[in-house]
């Protein structure tokens, strides 16, 4: 017998079950947990044993996330946007295309949630709320990322209307000069004063729209990173998801803040390296400078027996068994292959090019996913047996993702920033 408890005094996104092992030694689990993380009586598990716990991963081959990206035009130029140096055509999502995509999504059995994101701004999109409203009406979590220009009220009570679960809304600065320096066209008090409209607005609704912070930060903006707390309460924010800048030219190089540390392979470090197990330590002025210190060089501690993880030689896609719809139906499996684009690490300019796997207007998603390709595209990603490019003095393969050292052929993810932890998405 298993019962569900849940921690009510903190929210930690965690669910506990207690379970029963039999005489046996079997151990059922529950099937509201097989079914979340995508697990059948045919899938093959992995099991990882800690110390003091065992932990069930989810299958990598069944679909749980869907990124819908509206559209790739926009209404502002931010100094941070890869879209600067792009010489593809913009274009939105045709609302036939969407329907179809919609229709196909009901051959799956274990999505849980669509994100409407992607390299566009997807507010810009004239059906956006239509769209939101159909995706709900299929009994799923439905989240967007916004730059928050178009936020009227009108616009806010439809997103109310269509029952949005999370509005995460873009800062990358928590005052006028700072945001609007690097959003230009965009007005912070604007956004500001839209989001306490929809605070007061969810005071007032059965269904409620969580609010999110993305911020990008740089150089220029890194001090405004003890300010955040301050703006989510101000705004009715709930949770901030910050990410390194994603560096498209020199200059935005220049903004990089980890670039002395893109080098470093902590996953190497910490196999040599004695693990570290630290107490609760104030930070303040006796302690920061040790404490700073401590991480910076040692790749191998744990908070109270907890480990504090490096995500490196990882993809958050392939985890969380996720996929990509462009606005053009082309399918892709994660953010970092969505378009083809330059970026810098190190001092070598390197060509993305987009990974597509498919088109829902020829062949149904469902048959993209599961096709050889896609499968073993996720097992390779899965293994991450790549060559570490990002760590690499630089050779002629470092300049595109086509092939690396280990004879892996594109697209290669060895050089992939968001692999390595530099950059995440909400």
């Amino acid at each position: 017998m298993t019962t569900k408890k849940t921690n009510n005094d903190i929210n930690l996104g965690e669910d506990f079950y207690n379970v029963t092992i039999t005489k046996e030694g079997f151990l059922t689990i529950p099937k509201a947990v097989l079914k979340k993380l995508g697990l059948t009586n045919a899938s093959k598990a992995k099991l990882i044993l800690r110390e003091d716990r065992v932990e069930l991963l989810a299958n990598i081959h069944s679909l749980a996330k869907v990124y819908i990206e509206p559209t790739s035009k926009c209404n502002l130029a931010c100094k941070t946007c890869i879209r600067n140096n792009w010489d593809e055509p913009m274009g939105e999502m045709d609302i036939k295309i969407f329907d179809r995509l919609v229709e196909q999504l009901k051959d799956f059995e274990d999505v849980q949630s669509v994100m409407f994101g992607g390299f566009g701004e997807p507010t810009y999109h004239k059906d956006i709320l239509y769209m939101i409203g159909r995706i709900k009406s299929l009994g799923l979590k439905v989240e967007m990322v916004t730059n928050g220009t178009l936020l009227d009220e009108k616009f806010i009570n439809g997103l109310i209307e269509n029952r949005l679960d999370t509005l995460w809304v873009s800062f990358d600065g928590v005052n006028v000069d700072n945001f609007e320096d690097v959003r230009k066209g965009a007005n912070f008090n604007q956004i500001v004063n839209s989001l306490r409209y929809l605070e007061k607005a969810n005071e007032g609704s059965s269904h409620k729209i969580e609010v999110g912070i993305a911020f990008v930060v740089t150089k220029g903006n890194v001090n405004d990173l003890k300010k955040i707390p301050h703006l989510a309460w101000r705004v009715g924010a709930k949770k901030i998801s910050v990410s390194n800048v994603l560096p498209y030219d020199r200059g935005m190089r220049e903004q990089m803040l980890y670039e002395d540390i893109v080098s470093i392979d902590p996953m190497i470090y910490a196999s040599v390296e004695p693990m570290i197990n630290i107490p609760r330590i104030p930070i303040n002025n006796i302690t920061q400078e040790a404490l700073c210190s401590l991480f910076k060089f040692n790749h191998n501690i744990s908070l109270l027996s907890h480990r504090l993880n490096i995500s490196t030689q990882t993809c958050k896609f392939i985890k969380e068994r996720c996929t990509f719809i462009r606005w053009d139906g082309k399918v892709v499996p994660c953010m970092g292959l969505l378009h083809s684009y330059t970026t810098y690490i190190h001092d070598f300019e390197r060509c993305i090019d987009a990974y597509i796997l498919g088109d829902i207007t020829a062949i149904s998603l469902k048959d993209i996913w599961n096709s050889e390709e896609y499968l073993s595209f996720r097992e390779k990603v899965d293994a991450f047996d790549f060559s570490p490019c990002h760590s690499c003095g630089g050779c002629d393969n470092l300049q595109s993702n086509k092939e690396d050292c280990f004879g892996n052929i594109f697209p290669v993810c060895g050089a992939c920033l968001w692999a390595h932890g530099f950059i995440q998405c909400p």
